[in-house]
C-alpha cells in the first residue's frame, strides 16, 4: 500500500513539473513572437542628432507611443496569458482530480517575465539598422529615432497583469466552490440511532429526543373507578 501510495505521489508531481514545463515554455513563445509585432506597430519620432548616438527628442507624442505600446502589447498578454493558463490546468485537473494551480501559476510567472524581457529585447534587435543611423548622424541632423525602452520598469506590466487575472479566475472558481483537486468539507456526523427505524426517537438540532411516555399508573386506576360507581344502588 506504501509503495501504491508513493508511486501515486511521484506520478503526480511529475505530472504537475510537465504542466508547468509547457504553460511556461508556451508563454515565452508568445513572447518570442510579440518581439516583433511591437517593432512593427510602434511609432518613430524624428529627433535632432547630437553626436555620438544622442539624440534630442523633443516634445513629440510619438516619443511616448513607443513605450505605450510596449505597455499594451504586454498587459493584454498578461490577460490572455492569465486567461488561457488558468482555464487549462483546471480542465487538467478535473481530469485528474490533482490541484495544479500552484505549479502552473509559478510557472507561468516565470514565462511572462522571460516573454516580457524578450519583447523588449527582440523589438531593440530588430531595429539596429535606424540604430546604425543615429550613430552615424551629424550633429543637428534631424533622423528617425530608434526603437527603445527608456523606463524599463515596464517590463513588469506583463507578469503583473498575469498573476493578477490568474488569482481573480481562482478567487471566482474559490466563491462558486468548484476547483478541482481540492478536497471539500467533510459531511457533518450522523447522530446514533436518529434513523434506525422503529426506534421511536427523533433528532431535533442534533440531538435525540425520546418519545412521549404515558402515566400507566393513571389508566390502570381508571378502570377500578368507573367499577365502583356501577356497583352502587341507583335506588340508594
Amino acid at each position: 500500500m506504501k509503495t501504491q501510495r508513493d508511486r501515486a505521489d511521484a506520478s503526480g508531481a511529475g505530472r504537475a513539473l510537465l504542466v508547468g514545463a509547457c504553460a511556461l515554455g508556451a508563454v515565452v513563445l508568445l513572447g518570442v513572437a510579440l518581439g516583433p509585432l511591437w517593432w512593427w506597430i510602434a511609432p518613430r519620432p524624428e529627433v535632432t542628432a547630437l553626436g555620438e548616438g544622442n539624440v534630442f527628442p523633443g516634445t513629440s507624442q510619438d516619443v511616448f507611443a513607443m513605450e505605450g505600446h510596449y505597455v499594451l502589447i504586454t498587459a493584454v498578454a498578461g490577460v490572455v496569458t492569465g486567461y488561457s493558463c488558468y482555464m487549462v490546468q483546471f480542465f487538467l485537473a478535473e481530469r485528474r482530480m490533482q490541484d495544479l494551480r500552484l505549479p502552473v501559476l509559478l510557472a507561468s510567472f516565470l514565462g511572462a517575465a522571460v516573454a516580457a524581457l524578450l519583447v523588449w529585447r527582440i523589438g531593440v534587435a530588430l531595429d539596429a539598422p535606424a540604430r546604425e543611423a543615429v550613430l552615424t548622424a551629424a550633429p543637428g541632423e534631424a533622423v528617425t529615432a530608434a526603437l527603445r525602452l527608456q523606463a524599463t520598469a515596464f517590463v513588469v506590466v506583463w507578469p503583473f497583469v498575469h498573476v493578477l487575472q490568474y488569482g481573480l479566475l481562482d478567487g471566482i472558481s474559490l466563491l462558486r466552490s468548484d476547483q478541482p483537486g481540492v478536497p471539500g468539507p467533510d459531511p457533518a456526523p450522523e447522530v446514533p440511532g436518529s434513523d434506525a427505524p422503529g426506534s421511536g426517537a427523533s433528532a431535533v438540532d442534533g440531538q435525540a429526543v425520546a418519545p412521549p411516555t404515558t402515566d400507566t399508573r393513571a389508566n390502570s386506576a381508571f378502570p377500578e373507578r368507573k367499577r365502583a360507581e356501577g356497583s352502587k344502588d341507583p335506588r340508594s
